[in-house]
């Protein structure tokens, strides 16, 4: 799911033009889900190309796609002297 929040939604659109996707705007809110198709090989870049957007993003799944994300965002704030919980992946 992304946001509106700075300028996200285009951005997204732009950075991710290459990929197929189906793509569900809310009227109401601006926010957009999107599904993208990807070869499982691309996988690594891709969470990487997500998380760069940071928090106008949300990965909905796959499960363990989602998951994935989860464990490089809860090592990076490790990296910064956060303290993990302990449910986190």
């Amino acid at each position: 799911r992304v946001t509106t929040e700075r300028n996200a939604v285009e951005r997204f659109m732009m950075e991710f033009a290459s990929y197929e996707k189906h793509t569900v705007r809310d009227t109401e809110t601006g926010e957009c889900t999107v599904q993208l198709r990807y070869d499982k090989q691309d996988e690594t870049e891709l969470l990487i190309q997500l998380l760069s957007f940071g928090p106008v993003l949300e990965i909905i799944g796959p499960p363990d796609f989602r998951a994935q994300a989860a464990a490089r965002v809860n090592r990076q704030f490790q990296l910064l002297g956060g303290t993990a919980h302990p449910e986190d992946p």
